[in-house]
């Protein structure tokens, strides 16, 4: 594995780093299928020409999914929430919205005003009940509660004589699940409220207070908004709701032809053992019917593509492994590659799920129209589909870090954050240790009397907004005179004021030592981004060339001018020479312009100028000097080029041979003699090379 971070595969040809070679087998699915990126590239441009390769592949795999995940997400989903909100929730109309619900008559006047008319006035036709005109509510509406026994909890002895009755919170083992007894004056309609289903067809539902099991007692409403009145109010006479109750869920399902959105709404009415009761909701808007449209159906072939991209990096993926053993799992890149594809395939299942289920479930609600069809389950896979889509989209965009890591920035950045690693995590777990004595001590203090400090997490979310400038300090101050203004001083002090600062401190220092380091090393290598611009560069300029064969000529005429530099007869004022013969000298005799055509070049290219105008009067008489054509000039632009790749060759033996020569001052400084044919010749270097010391005689010289 190199520093860049990619494995070596060399071990096909010969590696000693393995303790095992692959095999033939592996070596030729290596070299199909693994990445230039991750073979043993010596050269910077090819390594930066697969690293755009790759990058190209990866560019067009992340378009195709974000166009997979963002063709089933529109804007009229939140206005689609927002009007169901709107109508049931909170809305301006509402004379008794949800959040108005606190106890047992509140809850009735909301099913008995709010929701029959939220549901019933609207138009009504053969076809079933729109709201909005535009929403077809599919199935029946269904009511359903869940219980708890009066042995669920056991009264002191003190009160023995005086309270009778006692009922804990809600646990599914104490769950009451005995049948009602009561007289209907609608039993067709309400017997089934009366008797404990086991079968609903829902899911345990996580509320604010437990977790609530997926049976109980329910009541479908009716099509008929009288007949739904009545239903409600034969309910509340017989005391469906009692103090065993302890959640009520109100089910329904909407969906809109315009957009094919369906929409599931869940109302929840949790009854504390302290009295009262907690709301909540949860509204689902999703397009569970797909390949419907035009559009549904290009979508359908981006999700083909997708499926293409998936297999081929998971051959990828699979070739790496077999080839790699245990070193394939040190690079944290493969492990993010293997969670977007796992992330990948399990929206695939889910995807397949949905197609099945789906139809089913449309088709029954449309025959049997006097049921509840419920689509909780199949919307709950949509979520979980959902968020596995959001995530993997976030994990694919952080993977273009991986491509970006020959770019200098992206350098300063992986080396600062790798270095500071160990630091960061010493100072989390100081940070940690002082952040939850703090979330502890505001919980004791304040959890009786503020919200935000009700429960340990909603102390801990709190705290983090304080760090961010989110707080209330008078309510705080309004719970507690004295210890209010003390946590919340203290706080401040000890987490925003040096904590915080520590952690920027980490991070600064650390950031300015990578930088400093990175800045003496001289790295002659190509940018990334030098590389691109320089490919463009190169890709304009092909566009205004005559040919290849133009192209190729000037290469050998340019390739034979390397052997020698041409001497250019200079004046005694320092300036070039105007004689032609002289700057004909250097070009060859077939390389060397038409003077005319030289001269014309010249004065259409470069416009002659005055030395003296510009230098003063002490250069000497006025010279009128013509510059070189374009054609000269950047022949000998190329040379200067590589005149300073030599260079730098150059610079970087004799720096080694300077090396050499301090260390063997120092060995003789010592008192050390080494033999000067033992010593290890620097990289580059023959070896019948020599290196010489000098002596007394040589420093009168020149020495070699």
């Amino acid at each position: 594995m190199d520093n860049n971070g990619s494995v070596n595969t060399s071990t096909c040809v010969d590696d000693e780093n393995l303790e095992q070679k692959p095999g033939l087998c592996n070596c030729f699915l290596g070299c199909v299928f693994l990445s230039k990126s991750q073979t043993n590239i010596t050269s910077g441009e090819k390594k930066f020409k697969s690293q755009l390769k790759e990058l190209t592949v990866y560019i067009l795999f992340l378009i195709t999914l974000s166009v997979v995940i963002y063709g089933t997400v529109t804007p009229y989903q939140f206005y689609y929430t927002k009007s169901v909100e709107n109508l049931f929730i909170d809305g301006n109309n509402i004379q008794t919205t949800w959040q108005d619900v606190e106890t047992w008559d509140s809850l009735w006047r909301y099913l008995q005003n709010t929701l029959l008319d939220g549901i019933h006035d609207n138009k009504i036709n053969d076809k079933g009940i729109y709201i909005y005109n535009e929403n077809k509510l599919l199935s029946l509406p269904r009511i359903r509660q869940l219980k708890i026994g009066n042995d669920s909890c056991e009264i002191p002895p003190v009160f023995s004589n005086v309270l009778f009755n006692c009922y804990s919170d809600y646990t599914v083992d104490e769950e009451d699940k005995a049948t009602l007894e009561f007289v209907s004056y609608y039993a067709d309609q309400s017997s089934d409220s009366k008797i404990y289903n086991e079968k609903l067809n829902t899911r345990p539902y996580s509320g604010q207070l437990a977790r609530y099991g997926h049976g109980g007692f329910q009541q479908l409403l009716s099509t008929d908004k009288n007949i739904s009145s009545f239903i409600l109010h034969d309910l509340k006479f017989n005391g469906w709701i009692d103090r065993g109750t302890r959640a009520v869920f109100i089910d329904f399902t909407l969906y809109n032809a315009n957009i094919n959105m369906f929409c599931i709404v869940k109302l929840v009415a949790e009854f504390l053992p302290t009295g009262g009761i907690a709301t909540s909701h949860e509204i689902l808007v999703q397009k569970l019917l797909r390949y419907v449209s035009t559009k549904d159906n290009v979508l359908f072939g981006f999700e083909v593509a997708l499926i293409v991209f998936v297999v081929y990096y998971i051959v990828v993926e699979s070739v790496e492994l077999m080839v790699f053993k245990m070193n394939y799992f040190v690079q944290y890149w493969n492990m993010l590659d293997n969670i977007i594809i796992i992330k990948i395939l399990g929206c695939a299942a889910i995807s397949l799920y949905r197609s099945v289920t789906i139809n089913d479930l449309v088709t029954k609600s449309g025959t049997e129209m006097d049921t509840f069809t419920s689509f909780e389950t199949i919307a709950y896979y949509e979520s979980i589909y959902n968020d596995l889509a959001a995530l993997c989209l976030f994990f694919s965009w952080i993977k273009i870090f991986k491509y970006l890591k020959f770019n200098k920035t992206m350098r300063h950045f992986s080396t600062t954050l790798s270095r500071c690693s160990k630091d960061i995590l010493s100072f989390a777990v100081m940070f940690f240790i002082i952040f939850f004595a703090f979330a502890q001590l505001g919980l004791l203090l304040f959890g009786t009397i503020l919200r935000d400090f009700a429960t340990f997490h909603d102390s801990t979310y709190t705290l983090f907004r304080i760090i961010l400038g989110d707080f209330d300090f008078l309510a705080l101050e309004q719970a507690s005179t004295l210890l209010g203004p003390v946590f919340f001083i203290t706080y401040i002090f000890c987490v925003f004021f040096i904590l915080l600062n520590m952690f920027l401190a980490i991070i600064n220092d650390t950031y300015s030592e990578v930088k400093s380091e990175m800045s003496s090393e001289n790295r002659p290598e190509l940018e990334f981004g030098d590389y691109i611009k320089k490919t463009l560069r190169g890709l304009f300029s092909i566009c205004g060339k005559k040919g290849e064969e133009e192209e190729e000529g000037e290469e050998e005429r340019s390739e034979d001018m390397k052997e020698s530099l041409p001497q250019i007869k200079v004046q005694p004022d320092g300036l070039p020479s105007d004689d032609e013969d002289s700057a004909d000298s250097l070009f060859d005799d077939e390389e060397k312009p038409p003077r005319m055509l030289r001269t014309q070049e010249t004065n259409a290219s470069f416009p002659q100028w005055d030395i003296q105008s510009n230098m003063g009067d002490h250069f000497g008489p006025r010279v009128a000097y013509k510059g070189p054509s374009y054609e000269e000039f950047k022949i000998l632009c190329r040379r200067v080029d590589r005149n300073d790749d030599a260079m730098g060759s150059v610079i970087s033996k004799i720096d080694a041979v300077l090396g050499k020569l301090e260390l063997l001052e120092k060995s003789y400084n010592k008192g050390v003699y080494p033999v000067i044919e033992q010593i290890p010749f620097p990289e580059g270097l023959e070896d019948e090379q020599t290196i010489h010391i000098p002596d007394e005689t040589d420093l009168r010289g020149d020495w070699t």
